[in-house]
């Protein structure tokens, strides 16, 4: 999103280094299965961290079209999706979306 990336490159990271576009979808870059800021201990840039990565473990599960807890987190059964956060993951999806077919 676009937001997550100016706050990303204001820490002066390179959008080169950090994003991807996979068919006008921008994601992280991920190194070995993590994410190009976990250290292998955390996250580097926690407090700037993208919308998405504020929102895990809950992510959007396309094929079952509804938001659900990731079974990869380890400690995904200790969260519970509330109607807040269900809306801020149903809100940034529109705007992901949105800006998709903006670059398309």
């Amino acid at each position: 999103m676009k937001k997550d990336i100016a706050r990303i490159t204001n820490l002066e990271k390179k959008y080169d280094y950090f994003v991807i576009n996979n068919d006008g979808w921008l994601q992280l870059k991920n190194y070995n299965g993590k994410c190009v800021f976990n250290d292998s201990e955390q996250c580097t840039i926690y407090e700037k961290r993208p919308e998405g990565c504020q929102l895990y473990p809950i992510i959007y599960d396309e094929e079952k079209n509804c938001a659900t807890l990731d079974e990869v987190c380890p400690h995904g059964r200790e969260f519970r999706i509330s109607k807040i956060k269900l809306g801020n993951l149903r809100s940034l999806i529109l705007r992901l979306n949105d800006e998709r077919s903006r670059r398309k």
